[in-house]
């Protein structure tokens, strides 16, 4: 997966906060998103510097408390999902599509448990 969403100049981390975003469908906290991936603040931070340089992502004061951040993708990062999502489905169905059958089944059961 790495290495495709290398050739985008994303890395996992930065490609499922993109898509944490965009499932979102608001503008987030950045503890909503280290809460949402599982990774730790100081990790969201880095991400969220490294793709607010590239500008696919945008930080704003929050309007009704000017003390926390909020975090929105940018028509740029919308652009950027809208792209690289059909390689994201290859590359899955590709890793998928080498289990067996009843193993595709387990995991579909396991996924739909989780979410």
């Amino acid at each position: 997966m790495e290495e495709h969403l290398g050739k985008f100049d994303l890395t996992l981390g930065r490609w499922c906060l993109l898509v944490a975003l965009k499932r979102g469908g608001k503008p987030m906290l950045p503890s909503e998103l280290s809460d949402d991936l599982a990774v730790t603040r100081a990790n969201i931070s880095n991400l969220l510097n490294t793709l607010e340089k590239a500008g696919r992502i945008q930080r704003d004061f929050d309007p009704s408390n000017r003390r926390r951040i909020l975090v929105r993708l940018t028509s740029q990062g919308e652009d950027l999902i809208e792209k690289v999502w059909p390689v994201y489905e290859d590359t899955i169905k590709e890793h998928i599509g080498k289990l067996s059958r009843k193993n595709q089944s387990n995991l579909k059961q396991l996924l739909n448990t989780l979410f």
